[in-house]
């Protein structure tokens, strides 16, 4: 089974997120347009965290949730 379709496995993801929730479109989009345009073209290597804050904390998921 994959993780992200296990009820449980998306709740501890979303209570591990200082915003409580997934990200929607609206949300990511703005960046992946900034980087598709001509003024990002000498950013490179870079990794641009759009995640409510999860990597603030570290994510492990409970593996056990999986079966």
């Amino acid at each position: 089974m994959q993780p992200l379709k296990v009820p449980a496995v998306l709740d501890e993801i979303d209570h591990r997120i200082p915003q409580k929730r997934a990200a929607r479109p609206y949300e990511i989009v703005g960046i992946v347009a900034f980087l598709c345009m001509p003024t990002a073209s000498y950013i490179t290597g870079q990794t641009i965290c759009v995640d409510g804050g999860l990597t603030i904390n570290g994510f492990s998921p409970d593996l056990k949730l999986i079966s």
